[in-house]
């Protein structure tokens, strides 16, 4: 897990105009990459995933604490996540709940929200944030997002992005290569000089070896009308769009109503282009600045993130270590003979019915991830997240569907 020791400003009196600020929460992702754990039904923004027991959207839902009052935070989810949603984030105003009929990817996610911000101030500034990250400390957090509002306040045409220093040549994350900063004043701030997707190992390893890139965490600060002016401008008919969505939103907050009831709201968005707002505007736009995270930062997309997260944190009574051979378990007591650097999980189901905790022995076998659930147990060597999309795919086209 990357961790980079720059300071940064408290977040009290950091932010001009801070009363303009909205945020978004963006509840997607099917977490291919954990099954069994994540399913269709239930998908990894709603797991408890952390190590205190929370799901990663009430933990992202809190981070924005002191920072972006309730009312002004919305929630994008698929609209069959409704009771999940509720149950996850029972603070969540319904009026900033944004129920998404289909998925259509990241800039009509973006685009939605934005209309709706602009309903809650005509000159709203706009976090996005993904739902699935695991940050600390959150006061880190909140100050480098109070920096980046100020600097779209001090320029409105700014699209700003956090980066994080890599720690290793990985390619599971796409990267942003940074020029010059800003200025004296903004030491820790970059113009951005071009964003790259996720690169095989050995370009990872020049990336990394420059000093020159940043891991894109795909946290984002703009001003809402911008960032729908630039989608307009570089994907015409997305714009177009958002453009016929725009008086639905307006009327949906006037009478109190929500937008996704609205049919002709659901045809234009199930009908919208599938785009992801990197390709849609960041790779094409002026303007786009990338700030130097400076809190520990991981997308827990993945069992190898999953594990780095329980042995950077303190055992709970859930957790069974065993540090002198490296095996990590989570929910099950463990016995190891001849036996190293293995992930073990044993979960049941919120609908379940209680069970006695399970013991799991590992014999005479290394680097072994273990996964039970009540329907599923997945014995795998780890590291390999592409074998366990085949195994999803494979289960898919079997007709497995009742284990996704």
């Amino acid at each position: 897990m990357p961790s980079n020791p720059a300071s940064v400003a408290p977040v009290s009196n950091a932010v001009p105009n801070f009363a303009n600020v909205c945020a978004v929460v963006m509840a997607g992702g099917s977490g291919t990459r954990l099954w069994p754990e994540s399913r269709r039904n239930r998908p990894k923004p709603f797991l408890p995933l952390l190590p205190d027991g929370r799901s990663t959207i009430a933990a992202t839902f809190a981070r924005l604490d002191g920072l972006v009052p309730p009312e002004r935070r919305f929630v994008v989810a698929g609209r069959s996540f409704a009771s999940l949603l509720a149950d996850a984030l029972p603070e969540l105003d319904p009026r900033r709940t944004l129920l998404e009929p289909c998925g259509r990817d990241v800039a009509p996610c973006v685009a939605w929200a934005a209309l709706e911000a602009l309903q809650v101030d005509e000159n709203a500034t706009l976090i996005v944030l993904p739902s699935d990250h695991l940050v600390r400390p959150d006061e880190a957090f909140r100050a480098t997002l109070a920096q980046a509002v100020r600097l779209v306040e001090e320029d409105e045409t700014r699209l700003v992005t956090l980066g994080v220093v890599p720690t290793e040549p990985s390619s599971a994350y796409g990267y942003i290569e940074i020029d010059e900063a800003l200025s004296a004043d903004w030491p820790d701030a970059y113009a951005v000089r071009q964003f790259r997707e996720k690169p095989d190992a050995e370009t990872a390893r020049r990336f990394l070896d420059s000093g020159r890139f940043f891991w894109n965490a795909g946290i984002f600060v703009w001003k809402a009308s911008r960032i729908l002016e630039l989608i307009a401008r570089f994907e015409p008919e997305l714009g177009a769009t958002f453009a016929r969505i725009a008086p639905l939103v307006a009327d949906s907050a006037k009478n109190g109503r929500s937008t996704a009831d609205d049919p002709t709201f659901v045809r234009e968005f199930s009908n919208a282009k599938r785009i992801s707002i990197d390709y849609a505007v960041l790779e094409r736009a002026p303007n786009v600045v990338v700030i130097r995270a400076p809190f520990d930062w991981d997308d827990l997309g993945s069992f190898a993130a999953l594990e780095r997260t329980f042995v950077a944190s303190e055992p709970t009574e859930s957790q069974a270590f065993n540090t002198a051979d490296g095996n990590v378990a989570t929910g099950a007591d463990l016995v190891v003979e001849n036996a190293r650097g293995s992930f073990v999980r044993v979960l049941s189901s919120p609908d379940a019915p209680p069970k006695r905790r399970k013991l799991v022995a590992l014999v005479d076998v290394d680097d072994l991830l273990v996964v039970e659930t009540d329907d599923a147990l997945l014995v795998a060597k780890k590291g390999n997240d592409a074998a366990l999309r085949r195994l999803v795919e494979r289960l898919k086209n079997d007709g497995r569907d009742v284990y996704l």
